[in-house]
């Protein structure tokens, strides 16, 4: 899952997707216009998720990533409630509970000591915004090439993260793809959302 925007004079177009990862390329499957400027909320990622499992069932979803806009506790709470395994990455300085002794530390201090290319999976399950999920994480080199700690919670598995979560790029390819290189939609200057659509 992931949202894509662009402008169009005043207008902007905000898309939000779901797309299937099939051999290193990402499909878009379904989206909803967002007739607004800036994130998703709660109820419209449920909705797209609910639409895909009416269309495809819930068998067909192994699993959901996103990135750190997608994050909330009635989000998280909705995929753990809904048993839907994800891989979402969250930013390093969000808090986490410990549940063992309750104290609240950075998600970024349980990877303080991870070389760079390193990756290392937190078996302890922990509380992020009241509801419990793993960590895992990985340093790698961001497009500047300086190192970045990518964090990443997950409902369970949390040993597959940082294989499932690269995974995730593939929806950015899809997007340049559909805005200028290829497809080129930015190209025909529509901007009513029921025409885009």
């Amino acid at each position: 899952m992931d949202r894509t925007n662009w402008k169009f004079g005043q207008q902007n177009i905000n898309v939000l997707v779901v797309a299937v990862v099939y051999h290193g390329v990402a499909f878009p499957l379904l989206f909803k216009m967002l007739p607004k400027f800036g994130n998703s909320n709660t109820n419209e990622r449920i909705e797209l998720i609910e639409r895909f499992i009416r269309l495809f069932g819930s068998a067909s979803l192994d699993c959901l990533t996103a990135d750190r806009e997608f994050v909330g506790e009635r989000w998280i709470k909705y995929l753990n409630d809904n048993r839907i395994q994800y891989y979402i990455r969250i930013r390093e300085n969000f808090l986490v509970v410990q549940p063992h002794n309750g104290k609240k530390v950075k998600a970024s201090w349980q990877f303080s000591d991870l070389p760079l290319n390193g990756c290392r999976v937190n078996h302890r399950i922990v509380y992020l915004n009241n509801q419990l999920c793993y960590l895992s994480g990985s340093k790698v080199k961001d497009k500047q090439g300086k190192p970045e700690l990518q964090i990443v919670i997950s409902f369970n598995k949390p040993e597959n993260a940082p294989d499932i979560y690269k995974e995730r790029w593939q929806i950015d390819t899809a997007f340049r793809a559909l805005k200028t290189s290829g497809f080129n939609i930015e190209d025909t200057h529509l901007t009513e959302i029921e025409r885009i659509e």
